[in-house]
């Protein structure tokens, strides 16, 4: 199977140019106008290799790099830089990225970047990768994961359960009340990361859901939230969920527990990813 390449960057012709080389050694190329047009890309797409322009309109290429790490924490990026940007070039390196190219590109540089950063990945992360990244019908389009298979109704009548809680970019987003019980939270708008021992071992967008555990059982939680963006957050206490069961019924129970140990299994296999991951690059034990 030909590897696949996303090359990111505002100007044509250099787009063009680096696609008819690389297809022309046997790649796979898809083109991305900007950092935006890319992240849509890799919704629709698996990529092997990241080519990325420091500077783009909408998105500049350590802001999508960010992105694109926090979708696929062990992917391979290569940035192109004019001379102007090196410096930008050598903190993404910092950040992660595999290695830069100045422009204007030299052939032989691209092909040797391209090619060894494509078996950098699978020698060091091929395994690792395919045992951990999320098949695609694990994301859920425009609704949580934890409820999945009810009915609209039953929807409307779990998400008015909430209270709801706005925070800053920057706020640690608290999770326990003003009991200290740990409730069950739903990410409703903006994004949070999540901390453990000072790392970050994963990312919260809309929908996503923090501490499924707190239904089963209660108990203290050694993680951290914190506001990347503005966000809007529900939180949903044990007793109401509890009432709320009790009154549904047993067979909506049984389904929302299955998808909280779908939820916990998911974010399992991408915290662990990440970990692995970090643990690779700085040669933790």
């Amino acid at each position: 199977m030909k590897k696949h390449v996303l090359i990111v960057d505002d100007e044509q012709n250099i787009r063009e140019v680096c696609k008819e080389l690389l297809e022309e050694e046997g790649y796979k190329v898809t083109l991305a106008v900007d950092g935006q047009d890319a992240l849509e890309k890799m919704d629709l797409d698996i990529f092997d290799l990241f080519l990325i322009d420091m500077a783009m309109p909408r998105m500049g290429g350590l802001e999508l790099m960010k992105e694109i790490k926090k979708k696929h924490p062990l992917a391979v990026i290569v940035i192109l830089t004019g001379y102007s940007s090196i410096e930008g070039a050598v903190k993404a390196v910092h950040a992660g990225a595999y290695k830069y190219l100045s422009k204007p590109i030299n052939s032989d540089e691209l092909f040797e970047a391209v090619k060894s950063g494509i078996q950098y990945s699978q020698d060091l992360y091929g395994p690792l990768q395919k045992a951990f990244e999320p098949s695609p019908e694990t994301s859920v389009k425009g609704e949580p994961i934890l409820l999945q298979g009810f009915t609209p109704e039953e929807k409307v009548d779990f998400m008015s359960l909430a209270r709801i809680k706005k925070y800053e970019s920057g706020d640690n987003v608290p999770m326990h009340d003003e009991s200290g019980e740990n409730p069950l939270i739903i990410l409703e708008a903006g994004e949070i990361s999540v901390w453990l021992n000072n790392t970050t071992v994963d990312y919260m967008q809309k929908w996503d859901s923090f501490g499924e555990e707190n239904f089963i059982l209660t108990g203290n939680n050694y993680s951290e939230l914190r506001a990347e963006t503005t966000v809007k957050v529900r939180y949903f206490d044990r007793k109401k969920l509890l009432d709320f069961f009790a009154y549904k019924g047993e067979k909506l129970l049984k389904r929302f527990m299955i998808n909280i140990i779908n939820c916990q299994f998911f974010k399992w296999r991408k915290s662990i990813q990440r970990i692995v991951m970090l643990k690779l690059v700085t040669g933790e034990r």
